[in-house]
This record gives structure tokens, sequence and C-alpha cells, in this order.
């Protein structure tokens, strides 16, 4: 199952009627319905922000702030999904304080915004990603995957 990392604070108790110009989030009753096909993961509880100088302010938390943040993020998850494992940073925003809070809430692995293929013996803690945008062919998703070289 494709994982969907979720802003625990930010879900609704209602669905949200759609407005094109704002952003509009998840329901429980939408989440439950969308968790026999994603796998529920956290994409933090309230650090999901940036500081004036637009820096995620992660950055400006202390070790007990995101351990506290990370642990709420998993057990208000826990209810769509028993097994929160896997933690999204925000806007990519992590550092020594952040890797080890999120080993220490029980997160097996985390994600970066680092553009890059996750090699074996990497940090589970540190994994990069690929970017694969709507506008890429098939052909270049394939290239992307695979171990082809870019040209």
């Amino acid at each position: 199952m494709p994982p969907a990392f979720i802003i625990s604070s930010r879900i609704k108790r209602h669905p949200q009627k759609w407005d094109p110009k704002s952003l509009q989030f998840m329901s429980i009753s939408e989440l439950c319905q969308i968790q026999d096909v994603f796998d529920i993961q956290s994409h933090t509880h309230f650090l999901h922000r940036v500081d004036a100088g637009r820096r995620p302010i992660l950055f400006s938390r202390n070790y007990h702030n995101i351990l506290f943040d990370f642990a709420r993020s998993r057990r208000a998850l826990s209810q769509f999904n028993p097994h929160v494992l896997y933690l999204s940073y925000p806007f990519g925003g992590y550092n020594a304080t952040a890797v080890q809070a999120a080993n220490d809430a029980g997160f097996h692995m985390a994600v970066t915004t680092v553009r890059g293929k996750v090699k074996p013996g990497d940090n589970p803690f540190l994994l990069k990603r690929l970017y694969i945008l709507r506008t890429d062919s098939l052909e270049t998703m394939s290239r992307l995957i695979s171990n082809q070289p870019q040209g």
C-alpha cells in the first residue's frame, strides 16, 4: 500500500466543503474510508509550520518538544493504523535532534526531501526520494525508478 503522510492536528471532525481557493483537510470519516487503500503514516502533529524566515519550526524546537509532537502524531493516527512507523519530516526539515526524536518516538524510518535513491546501508531516518512530476512521460518515470542513466 502506498503511504499517505498525515498532519494529525489538521484532521477534521467532519468532511469539508470543496473550495479551490483554500486548503481542505481530511476528516476522520474520510481517513477511515481510505485506510484500506493507503497506509496512514505521520507528517507530524503541530510541527508542520514555518517561522518568519520561512524555515521549518522544527529547527527551533528542543528534543522534548519534537519527541512530544512525534509521539502525539503516532497516537492520533493509531485509530486509522495501529502501525504508524514512518515519518515524513515537515518541509523536509530535519537535524540530529529530530532524527534522534524520530527514533525515540518509535518510528522505524523517516523521509526527507533530499533528491535521490535509497541504497542499502542508508540511514533509515534520512531516506531520500524521487520526484516524479505529472508532466513526466512514462519513459521518464521508468528511467527515474530504474537504474538507467539519465540522458
